[in-house]
């Protein structure tokens, strides 16, 4: 049996040898089949006529350029790619790209100046657009367009490769689809907009994404006419020193921002995982509790990070920790932005994270606002603050308070409403520094929950939904020890119960139960007074032993 098994094992290694042959075959007909000779000149000729500098390019250019840039600035996705459609870039790269397989560079010169004419045509129609347009403020259609990323370079690239087949098989339907992914003309239209307004950031990142895009696409084109043999062969390019130097000052003109966009996206996300290690650490909690982290960091620049964590517990000295941390470990200091939502069970926590989604979302798409007046609410403040930040989907300046012997959470309630009431246009909120215990406190053997009481509880319900906490355990107290006799346990108990009912009116979840002899004899520590009370527990703790 031994013999006819190995002869069907063999056979099915045959069979499985040739169906991979097939399989290759079959790419190598499609993918890296080599034109014939005189249909590879009908193409390297009709690619040179659809290059040529004429009126209609620039008519087109110009138009394209016009309808790019309404389309940013009226943040309309379909204007846009309107405006990509009738762009004819594309048409002096594919010869750039051509030039490139071909090695010549007389083709590559003339193909650059036809590029270089609609690009500057581009840039200065959208600067004069943006001067005579009442619109200024920078939508998110032009913010999008002011910082490539990987998915932006690996666009192009793609892009450039589906170009380069249309092109060599003139497939014009295939171009349409191309012209739109590639998205040449706004990037140039959002350089045009940057440079009207004074924002040479932006106008940096957009020249950084045309660039990139150009790079990817004429590398893209180059590659395909070589595979395809549709390039002239190496034997008949004419090698003049020239046009050798001119052809290789274009690549390295076009490699460099393409080299930069590369170093950019890989610094970007190996601070990205670094930062969200850290704060992991720092905070105690697990990576899918960081629910929004974001990195920029251009080259040459400080890398800017902004984190909002769900944790369990606020860290006030948590951000510089991290900002140290990851500073040792980038090389570079790092300008740090840690939002921590305190959030005590898996609902709140769920809410949590659900808020700052929107809350990120809503941010992007309010990116137009006015700056929000974080310095000026800052030096206003008299309380003690420790960070401060603005979040556009509520249109809210908050300010982190610092820890402080002299204000309580009365008094920090007190200064948000006076820096509310002095009208900067946006509403101001202070979360106050944390505390884990609470005290109601009562009259000497009264569990009436008076106006006293009542303006008491309205403060602690207004830090906590400043923590983001729905959920506390509310324990009675009636002296040292609560449970020494019916008296003292009913009091204590009718307290609690008191106070979680006005809690639970208001929406805070509320688990009421009788404070242990344990604590009691902790707090008495505190005055006579502060055994008299109701106290929330913000996170719950399990009720110590008697």
């Amino acid at each position: 049996m031994a013999e006819p098994d190995r002869a069907d094992s063999h056979r099915d290694d045959e069979d499985f040898a040739a169906r991979v042959g097939r399989w290759i075959r079959l790419i190598q007909r499609f993918l890296f089949r080599r034109l014939p000779a005189e249909e590879a000149r009908d193409v390297r000729q009709h690619v040179d006529e659809e290059a040529d500098l004429t009126e209609r390019y620039v008519l087109m250019t110009a138009l394209s350029a016009g309808i790019a840039t309404l389309g940013l600035l009226q943040s309309s996705t379909a204007v846009v790619i309107g405006a990509m459609l009738i762009s004819p870039l594309m048409a002096p790269i594919a010869k750039l790209g051509f030039a490139f397989a071909s090695l010549d560079g007389r083709r590559a010169q003339d193909a650059a100046r036809v590029l270089a004419i609609g690009a500057a045509v581009g840039v200065f129609l959208g600067m004069a657009l943006t001067w005579l347009s009442p619109i200024r403020n920078a939508t998110p259609e032009i913010i999008g367009r002011t910082a490539p990323t990987l998915l932006d370079l690996a666009v192009a690239v793609l892009s450039g490769l589906a170009g380069g087949y249309a092109t060599v098989h003139r497939r014009g339907e295939t171009a349409i689809g191309v012209a739109i992914a590639t998205a040449l003309m706004p990037p140039l239209a959002t350089l045009g907009y940057s440079l009207a307004v004074g924002r040479f950031d932006f106008a940096f990142g957009a020249l950084l994404l045309f660039l990139t895009n150009l790079a990817a696409i004429s590398f893209a084109f180059a590659l395909v006419a070589r595979i395809r043999g549709v390039a002239r062969p190496i034997a008949k390019v004419e090698f003049r020193w020239r046009f050798v130097i001119m052809g290789l000052a274009a690549f390295f003109v076009l490699a460099t921002p393409l080299a930069l966009t590369l170093l950019r996206v890989s610094h970007e996300a190996r601070a990205s995982i670094l930062a969200r290690e850290e704060i992991c650490k720092t905070l105690k909690i697990d990576p899918s509790q960081v629910a929004q982290l974001t990195v920029s960091w251009a080259n040459l620049s400080t890398p800017q990070i902004t984190a909002t964590a769900i944790t369990p517990n606020f860290d006030d000295n948590a951000q510089n920790r991290v900002s140290e941390r990851l500073a040792d470990r980038l090389g570079a200091p790092v300008e740090l932005r840690l939002q921590q939502i305190v959030a005590a069970d898996p609902r709140a926590k769920t809410e949590a994270l659900i808020q700052a989604a929107i809350a990120n979302d809503g941010a992007a798409k309010t990116a137009s606002q006015p700056a929000a007046p974080i310095d000026q609410v800052r030096k206003a403040a008299r309380a003690p603050i420790g960070q401060a930040w603005a979040d556009s989907a509520s249109h809210a300046v908050i300010l982190l308070a610092a820890p402080s012997d002299t204000w309580d959470l009365a008094a920090f309630r007190a200064e948000e409403r006076r820096l509310t009431a002095m009208k900067f246009g946006w509403t101001v909120q202070i979360i106050p520094p944390y505390r884990d215990r609470l005290p109601v406190t009562f009259e000497d053997d009264s569990a009436t929950v008076g106006p006293q009481q009542k303006a008491r509880i309205e403060t602690l319900i207004w830090a906590l939904k400043r923590w983001g906490v729905s959920k506390v355990t509310v324990e009675g107290f009636a002296g040292a020890r609560p449970d020494a006799n019916r008296t003292t346990r009913l009091l204590a108990e009718t307290r609690a119960a008191g106070v979680g009912a006005m809690l639970e009116a208001r929406q805070i979840t509320t688990t009421v139960r009788l404070g242990s002899r344990q604590t009691g004899l902790a707090l008495a520590s505190e005055g006579e007074a502060r055994m008299r009370s109701a106290d929330l527990v913000v996170f719950g703790q399990d009720q110590p032993s008697p």
